[in-house]
């Protein structure tokens, strides 16, 4: 009775169960190929109108002069060169570049310790 219900089970040769499963792999592959490029297509023209709506933004806003670079106090109160003052200043702004993209940053006062 066992050999009755197993015979049916295996009419198919291997040959063919081998195509079937390559066939639906590389369906499969095709099919998540296909999504990942529909998606990075959307991307690409979302971006690419931001892009545009920014450009037409720019156009369209009046140009705004940029403000006026505030005057530090005189630094040289105890005896400090404007030299020594300008190095100081200079490397506390690349540092604080490197953090963020603009930098805004004021030397006031310099103190020896």
């Amino acid at each position: 009775m066992d050999m009755l219900l197993l015979d049916g089970w295996f009419k198919l040769n291997p040959g063919e169960g081998a195509f079937y499963a390559v066939f639906g792999f590389l369906f499969v592959f095709v099919g998540i190929a296909l999504l990942i490029a529909i998606i990075y297509l959307a991307g690409f023209l979302m971006t690419k109108a931001e892009a545009r709506r920014e450009g037409r933004a720019k156009k369209q806003a009046a140009p705004v002069p940029p403000p006026a670079a505030p005057q530090p106090a005189p630094a040289s109160e105890e005896g400090i060169p404007p030299e020594v003052v300008a190095a100081i200043t200079a490397a506390i702004s690349v540092c604080l570049e490197q953090e963020r993209h603009r930098c805004e940053f004021v030397v006031r006062r310099i103190r020896k310790i």
